[in-house]
């Protein structure tokens, strides 16, 4: 097999590892948001004030849980990212920029005393032969570089996250007793009241009835006017 040959496989390799890596992240960023929130499902149910006992248990096995949590998100962060530089990956040049390399040596070569376009073109492919050869070498060992980093940080991030599940998992027992224990209660809500508002309880009120009194005029038709019922009635007691 050629160098050339071979190391074009490993820098592709080395790439196709990459995205192969980062996709994996994926399943520990679902199953550590899930973990996440039954820790917190767990601790806002959980009653503290009932049992001295399972609350000192459920606290230490509780912040276990989050400790190794904190540290699984962490070493996922840095699989991720390395927080501060990042994984930089290394890459050929553009096509344009190799192959206007290729034409400068070319023309270097073609301007050397003595040489014939065909020589100058055999050095300056040999040359450029060479120059990307060496790019590949590079490129490929900084990119599987970064990629043994990166499965490493995945490593430590499974590990934690196994630890912190079997902690959770330790977690269900002060916490089932617990939910046994207060099933059947009724949670009663205290309310407290600091201060007191004055409240005027006389209230007038006031008969706004009115009646209508329809009179007929000589003429046969009727007419109306507007009384208050009150004041009608007061003046019929008057009487």
């Amino acid at each position: 097999m050629e160098q050339e040959t071979f190391y074009k496989d490993q820098y592709d390799k080395s790439l196709d590892r990459k995205n192969e890596i980062n996709s994996s992240l994926s399943t520990p960023i679902g199953i550590l948001t899930a973990l996440v929130a039954g820790l917190f499902y767990a601790t806002t149910t959980f009653d503290f004030t009932d049992n001295l006992f399972l609350t000192i248990i459920f606290a230490l096995i509780g912040a276990g849980s989050l400790i190794l949590l904190g540290k699984s998100i962490f070493h996922l962060v840095k699989a991720l990212s390395d927080l501060h530089q990042g994984y930089d990956y290394a890459y050929l040049a553009d096509t344009d920029v190799l192959n206007n390399y290729y034409t400068g040596l070319l023309n270097f070569y073609n301007s050397q005393p003595g040489a014939t376009p065909t020589s100058a073109q055999q050095s300056a492919q040999k040359e450029f032969d060479a120059y990307l050869l060496s790019e590949l070498i590079k490129s490929a060992g900084i990119n599987q570089k970064n990629n043994k980093a990166k499965m490493f940080q995945r490593f430590k991030c499974h590990q934690y996250m196994i630890f912190a599940f079997i902690s959770l998992s330790l977690l269900i027992i002060p916490f089932g007793i617990d939910f046994g224990i207060n099933k059947g209660k009724d949670k009663v809500q205290k309310v407290k009241i600091d201060s007191v508002i004055p409240v005027n309880l006389n209230i007038k009120c006031r008969d706004t009835i009115e009646r209508l009194i329809i009179k007929t005029s000589g003429n046969g038709k009727a007419s109306c006017r507007k009384t208050n019922t009150a004041a009608y009635s007061n003046d019929k007691r008057g009487r």
